[in-house]
Formats: C-alpha cells, structure tokens, sequence
C-alpha cells in the first residue's frame, strides 16, 4: 500500500513544478491561483486545499500521494555536468536534474531485484587526460587497442546511461553522480545523437566529469574556465578513444594531411574524422598549417554536418537500466503493480506512465508480458 505522510510536502511541488520546466507563474494560472500561492504551497507556508491538489495532479502529471511523502532523496556528490551549459536555460536544466533524481530512485528499485556492476573507478590524480585515459584503460582492462562501444564498456562497470528523455537542441549530453546505499552510482544522460561516432566521444566526454566529479566548482566557474573544462573532458575523451602509441603508428603514413586518411580511419577507432585530426595535432604528429589545411578539406568536400560512414554504422542504446526492468517483470515475475508499490515503499510514488518514459519502455508495458531481454547482471537474492 502507499504510504501517505500526515502533511503537504512543497519541496515536491517545486520538483514537479521544475520536472514539468513550468515556471510558479505558469503554475498559478495553470489552477487559478495567485503566484503567491504556489510559492507558500512550495515553502510549506499553507497547505493547498483537496480541489487545489486535484488540480496540480491534473496539471504536472503527477499522482496525489507524490505530495504527501517525505522527501528522501538521493544524495549527489557534487553537481550535474550539461555538455552545452552555456546555451542551456536554467529552467531545462532544472527539469533535466528532477528526472535523473527520478531515475535514481527507480534504480534504487530495481537494485532490490537485480545486482548491477559496482563502479569503482575512483580516479585521484592530476587532471591530466593522458593519465586519466590511462588510468582508465588499467582499471577496467582495456588493453591499448581501440575500443568499440564505448557505452556498453561503461555500464559493464557500473555507470548507468540512458538517453535524454525527451530530444533537445540545447543538451547534448550531461551526468551525475548520485550516492545510492551508500555506493557512488554515475548516471550519465546522452542526447539523441545521429552518428554513432559523436555518441561515442560524447559517452567518453562524460565519463571524465564522472571521473573528476568534486574537482571544480562550477558554480563560482566563469564561461571561460568552464569551456576550458569541457575542453579538458575533450581531450581525455580523445585520449581514451584514440590510444596514443597505436595511433601514432596509424600516423607515420604519407596521407596524414589527406582528410580522407581520417575518414577511413574512423571506422577503425570509431570517432568522427574531425576528432582524429584534433587528436593528431594534439600529439604533435601533425603541424597548425597542416592541422588548418586538414580542416579547410573538411568544409571543401562538405563533411562539417556529416562524414562518410556516418549513415551506415548504427547508434548505439544503452541497455542495462531498461533491460534489467524487463528481466525482473519477465524473468523474475515480478509484476508492473509489486514493482511500483517497491518503488513507492522508498517514498517515490509514481505513475507507471512516468516510470515508462524515464526508462524508454513501451507505452503500458508494465501492465504487460514482453519478451525477456538478453543481458548479462546477476539476481539479487537477499
């Protein structure tokens, strides 16, 4: 049975409120009510009536016994990463920060049923994106080749990935770290990317925030150290992706200031040709002239929005946070209803619809059989 608290809780409200990307204003107006009004509902000031209540369900979505739990949240060791902060309003990051909050707790959930992979990959040295690449490689074996998929090498070691809940020309892609049972669990959110090579450095992009979470304050961060961030984040991405010594080797030929020498290397270390020009100026295997006339190519032969190869290699879906889902409701036999009322027992309650939607599922999936989904985790049995 749910479980309901004796008295209206405002911080819920205001995370329904910012989930919805809806402003107090648009709020009030959307039930009638004046701006203050919400705003002393939001601080635990007053206390809506029933037919105010009914209508901010009806509003933001979300059920009636959402306002009335304690507000037991997940914590966060530090702050969410957007890939294109600079051009994000505050009020889509907002939105984006309830949902992973959401998708935390839904974790927490399907944790009582399935072990996922712990993360341990906790880096401590200098930001240096050569020794992280490294570091990395070490940590999860990696060896010193390329590494093909990216996405499913980071949830084989714990990182939950999932992909933005609904498309954005603002967002790229961003992360966090939540602290769940006390374990450090990174979610990390990807755009709908078209090519699969983009999808992958963006991946590698935001596993150095994971890795260097609690490093920078952002918040006291100009825009200038904070694009030197997220070029810090490039450079280790490329560092990871595109290993030094073998690369290296790939750059001893003649056709290095060939652009097409980079596009048929793409598909060798799966990263866009751009990405592998960028890498070898940064190893210094090819001059700032040179580096200049490989990019003119580049917007010659019209490969700035698209590069060969692009169409024909698929994106790739991360998989472990929605298919172990679906291994609890149909290998498990755990049933939609059972799953929600865990979900609510750790003061979350939801709709199903919204559980969907923050997993990618099919509309009204958890009120019925799929076909059960292949993927490696363990049971939980305790």
């Amino acid at each position: 049975m749910y479980r309901l608290e004796s008295s209206f809780n405002g911080a819920r409200l205001k995370s329904a409120r910012q989930y919805n990307e809806m402003t107090i204003g648009e709020v009030a107006e959307g039930i009638g009510l004046t701006n203050q009004a919400i705003s002393q509902f939001e601080n635990n000031k007053a206390v809506p009536k029933t037919e105010n209540i009914f209508s901010l369900c009806n509003l933001l979505g979300f059920p009636r016994e959402y306002f009335y739990e304690e507000d037991i949240l997940n914590k966060s060791t530090n702050y969410t990463y957007f890939r294109s902060l600079l051009s994000t309003s505050k009020k889509s990051q907002n939105a984006q920060i309830e949902k992973v909050k959401l998708l935390a707790k839904i974790y927490e959930a399907i944790e009582r049923y399935i072990n996922f992979p712990e993360f341990k990959s906790e880096y401590s040295g200098l930001i240096n994106p050569e020794e992280m690449a490294e570091f990395v490689r070490q940590e999860w074996k990696l060896g010193n080749g390329p590494i093909y998929n990216i996405i499913d090498t980071m949830e084989k070691n714990g990182v939950i990935i999932s992909s933005t809940f609904e498309k954005s020309n603002n967002i790229d892609a961003y992360s966090r770290v939540e602290v769940i049972n006390k374990q450090m669990v990174p979610i990390i959110i990807l755009g709908h990317e078209r090519t699969a090579f983009r999808q992958q450095f963006n991946a590698a992009h935001e596993l150095g925030h994971v890795l260097t979470d609690g490093f920078f304050d952002i918040e006291e961060f100009s825009k200038l150290e904070y694009k030197n961030m997220e070029q810090l984040m490039n450079e280790f991405a490329g560092a990871l992706l595109i290993p030094r010594e073998m690369y290296l080797k790939d750059l001893l030929s003649k056709g290095r200031t060939d652009f097409m020498f980079y596009v048929e290397l793409k598909r060798k270390y799966r990263v866009s040709a751009a990405a592998l020009v960028v890498r070898a100026h940064q190893l210094g295997a090819i001059t700032v002239n040179q580096y200049q006339y490989l990019m003119k190519q580049r917007g010659q032969k019209g490969f700035i929005k698209e590069e060969p190869y692009d169409k024909d290699t698929p994106v790739t879906r991360p998989r472990y946070l929605k298919h172990a889902m679906k291994l609890i409701i149909e290998n498990k036999g755990i049933s939609g209803d059972t799953f929600m009322e865990t979900l609510s027992s750790l003061n979350l309650t939801l709709h199903k619809e919204m559980v969907e939607k923050l997993l990618g599922l099919e509309d009204g999936y958890l009120g019925r059989y799929n076909k059960a989904a292949d993927i490696i985790l363990s049971y939980n049995n305790t």
